[in-house]
């Protein structure tokens, strides 16, 4: 599996994050994509900013089985109609370029810290790009994932530990269910 993502999957490569848990449940192997700040439209905040269809090929060098494309509460702002360009786009490279490889769409969490009609939005974007493309949409607002937010967020925007160990059970348990 390769996670292509925001913060929240840079923090899965520091250990804190969600990913070595469903890495662990599902005996998968995992390669991580992630760049803090960055999302379908987002650069991010390093200094060569990535947004994700800029690191298409660091996805495909990973001979993934199973893509898992995460977030993003980055997006949160950017025309809705610049972000479902930015992920039909990106869904059809996969495609095109990972052919043989299943491609799950992990829509955003709801963090208190940011404007949630704006993540909603957002949400709702990816869940119709990803039903377009026949992609398989798992979506952490509908099923209360890290809802309420009290105890689960490190600051106003990351989860903790404890909200992290929630988002990599539910996630391992929406992955099996989806036959993954």
């Amino acid at each position: 599996m390769v996670v292509l993502g925001d913060s929240y999957t840079v923090d899965s490569a520091e250990g804190a994050g969600y990913v070595p848990l469903v890495s662990e449940a599902m005996g998968w192997a995992t390669v991580l994509e992630a760049e803090d700040g960055t999302g379908y439209l987002a650069g991010g905040l390093a200094a060569d900013p990535a947004p994700y269809r800029e690191r298409l090929d660091d996805v495909v060098a990973g001979q993934p089985d199973l893509v898992l494309v995460q977030g993003s509460t980055n997006d949160v702002g950017h025309p809705v109609a610049e972000l479902r360009a930015a992920a039909d786009h990106l869904y059809a490279a996969l495609a095109a370029r990972l052919p043989d490889a299943r491609v799950v769409v992990l829509g955003p969490v709801a963090p208190p810290g940011v404007d949630p009609a704006g993540v909603g939005a957002v949400r709702d974007v990816l869940l119709e790009a990803a039903g377009s493309a026949g992609l398989t949409f798992i979506d952490p607002i509908a099923e209360g994932w890290l809802s309420p937010a009290d105890g689960l967020f490190a600051d106003p925007v990351h989860p903790n530990g404890a909200g992290y160990e929630r988002m990599g059970t539910e996630l391992a348990e929406a992955l099996r269910d989806r036959g993954l």
